[in-house]
């Protein structure tokens, strides 16, 4: 590869770049080299990053870069080789500036520069004439230049949002973006698209570009969170779209709900919800949400690394519950569908009851249910809500079998183990999510994971419930529990021998593809402390060492569960049945009578039928059939 022409349009500042495919160069779909601008991210020893991916049209690659980002330091990997730059003996910190040409040299000597530049980088490329030592690559730089308005870094979607003051769209209204945002209420007048951005890896779960700056789509944005609202000037937020869309192939089924997650206390790399999210879809619960990296842009101002996550719902593709309307009086429905949260925060929308520890024989914590869906309780769904909540706070207590006529026990387990793996001390003390679907035979159901922002914070050799000062809800007392435990065993062993192992390819293939937006985000952030006493957004700029962290915990303390848990290495183990404690009964306020359809003042006796047709001595709880007096009257039934 010789003579190539790169040129980046920058104001004068330090360089240190390369980018170019080997002949062993990973290939895409077309057979051209994959091109990635690789490096160090400044750690003393070379790793094979991929911050930037370079866009290719026919021979032709380009790189869009932001002002701000850093450009890696020391050795570099183009394709399956490293190469160094040969700066000809010249002293370290190498001020490019104008028109340059340098040499790239195999294994060279390792000169430790870094740079911020901007613009757009282009070079085409030809397998013709590669030399086997150096490479010579020409830098064409715009001295003086304007600075490029392109903050983004090039690699991930960008969603932009404009929110406007009036249904004029004539001036932005900036109050949401605001440190001090103090409430939740929705900015109407707003309007959103997606650009996907050339970003070809999320093509493949069916991602897609969604209107444009000339034909915007409608939408309504809020704040979202409690301390990440309050305490960061980079805020989460909560969108409903104007229709239904399925953002970024997040699942098939359209939605008008998504959060806009912000993370900026995750000092982990991102890895909190990512990982805790994965490990729940893994480990088979219900419903876990799932999430995109993008980059967002509100008002024309750069926000930084985001998450487009589906928010929890009760909906097609989420928690497939029946749908319980506000206030909701029908004794026939007040059974479900209900999510509720194990809350931290005082809300007037909870119910508060007081742990029963069976470990200490003591009240342990205050337990507040706070109502997620629906939002307005009645009479009948606080008096149900609060009855089912006190049997198992009951049965929790005294270490009773019949916890898991209420509780599905499969559910539970594999919520707590995910939670262990994670090592996350806030669980079952704030953000930890039950539902129940309406009828007779149903149970509470431990998901969805939500809100992992203390993942990583207990001890390796230790339990988390062990870690945290404000104390967990129940899970002390349920691993006390026999039947929890022998269960708990078994999915265990069956999880960590069969699907576990797929996250750590999972964590890695994350952290390529948002490495650079994390950069970004951390120059976006970088100096700009809440004002007001809040925290700084956390640095995740080197995300190779935060992966690195991230996995070390984690193998450590799987190391430390074999104990407590079982050694899963060396075999395979079967995958347990699911538990069949039947549930419990409902109370007769929650059950139904016989639903009239036609006035009927027949003195014969009443006939039941099945939905088949065929005679039944009489209904049973839980059953819908026909009643039939005097062949004239039919009814509907459900008992």
């Amino acid at each position: 590869m010789k003579n190539l022409s790169l040129k980046c349009l920058a104001v004068s500042l330090p360089l240190l770049m390369s980018f170019f495919p080997s002949k062993g160069a990973v290939k895409d779909s077309e057979g051209m080299p994959i091109v990635y601008l690789r490096g160090t991210f400044g750690r003393e020893n070379w790793q094979p990053d991929e911050a930037y991916r370079f866009d290719r049209t026919g021979t032709t690659y380009t790189l869009q870069i932001g002002a701000g980002n850093i450009v890696p330091e020391g050795k570099f990997k183009i394709g399956d080789e490293e190469w160094d730059f040969d700066f000809g003996g010249e002293a370290d910190g190498v001020s490019i500036d104008g028109n340059s040409t340098l040499k790239l040299k195999k294994k060279g000597s390792n000169i430790l520069t870094k740079g911020i530049y901007e613009g757009t980088i282009s070079f085409e490329y030809s397998e013709e004439n590669t030399s086997d030592e150096t490479l010579d690559v020409k830098f064409e730089i715009n001295s003086g230049g304007d600075v490029v308005d392109n903050p983004v870094s090039g690699t991930l979607p960008v969603m932009y949002i404009n929110v406007y003051s009036d249904e004029s769209h004539a001036s932005f209204n900036d109050e949401v973006i605001d440190y001090n945002l103090p409430h939740k209420d929705y900015f109407s007048e707003a309007e959103y698209w997606i650009d996907l951005n050339g970003c070809e890896w999320m093509k493949e779960f069916g991602a897609e570009s969604i209107g444009s700056r000339e034909e915007p789509l409608a939408l309504q944005i809020k704040a979202r969170g409690n301390w990440t609202r309050i305490g960061f000037s980079k805020k989460p937020f909560k969108i409903k779209l104007d229709k239904k869309q399925n953002l970024l192939g997040l699942t098939p089924a359209k939605n008008k709900h998504y959060a806009l997650l912000s993370h900026p206390d995750d000092d982990n790399g991102y890895l909190r919800n990512f990982v805790s999210f994965k490990l729940g879809e893994k480990i088979g619960l219900p419903w876990t949400p799932k999430m995109q990296p993008v980059e967002l842009v509100v008002n024309g101002d750069y926000r930084g690394l985001y998450f487009l996550t589906e928010s929890i719902r009760a909906d097609e593709g989420r928690i497939e519950i029946a749908e319980l309307d506000d206030n909701e009086s029908d004794s026939e429905k007040v059974s479900g569908g209900y999510i509720v949260e194990l809350d931290n925060y005082y809300e007037e929308n909870q119910i508060q009851l007081y742990e029963k520890s069976w470990v200490d024989g003591e009240q342990l914590d205050l337990l507040r249910i706070t109502w997620d869906t629906p939002e307005i309780y009645s009479e009948l769904q606080k008096r149900f809500v609060t009855d089912q909540f006190e049997a198992i706070n009951n049965a929790v207590g005294s270490n009773d079998d019949t916890l898991w006529s209420y509780l599905d026990l499969d559910d539970a387990v594999r919520y707590y183990l995910v939670e262990e793996i994670v090592s996350d001390t806030e669980s079952y003390h704030g953000s930890t999510y039950l539902f129940r679907d309406r009828g007779e035979g149903e149970k509470w159901h431990f998901s969805p994971l939500w809100d992992a922002g203390n993942a990583f914070r207990g001890r390796t050799d230790d339990f988390f419930y062990h870690c945290d000062p404000f104390g967990n809800t129940w899970i002390p007392s349920i691993r006390e529990n026999a039947a929890f435990n022998n269960k708990m065993k078994e999915t265990w062993l069956w999880f960590m021998s069969s699907r576990f192992s797929e996250i750590w390819g999972d964590m890695e293939e994350f952290a390529a593809h948002i490495s650079a937006g994390a950069i970004r985000d951390h120059a976006r952030w970088k100096g700009v402390p809440h004002p007001d006493g809040g925290q700084s957004v956390a640095d995740n700029s080197d995300m190779a060492s935060k992966l690195r962290g991230v996995s070390d915990h984690i193998k450590a303390k799987v190391e430390w569960l074999k104990g407590p848990f079982g050694d899963f290495t060396g075999g395979v183990y079967p995958e347990p049945d699911r538990d069949s404690t039947p549930a419990a009964p409902l109370p007769d306020y929650a059950g139904a009578g016989i639903e009239e359809l036609y006035p009927d003042n027949s003195d014969s006796p009443i006939e039941y039928y099945n939905l088949q047709g065929l005679r039944i001595p009489s209904p049973k709880r839980g059953e819908i059939c026909i009643a039939k007096r005097g062949g004239k009257s039919w009814k509907i039934c459900v008992r």
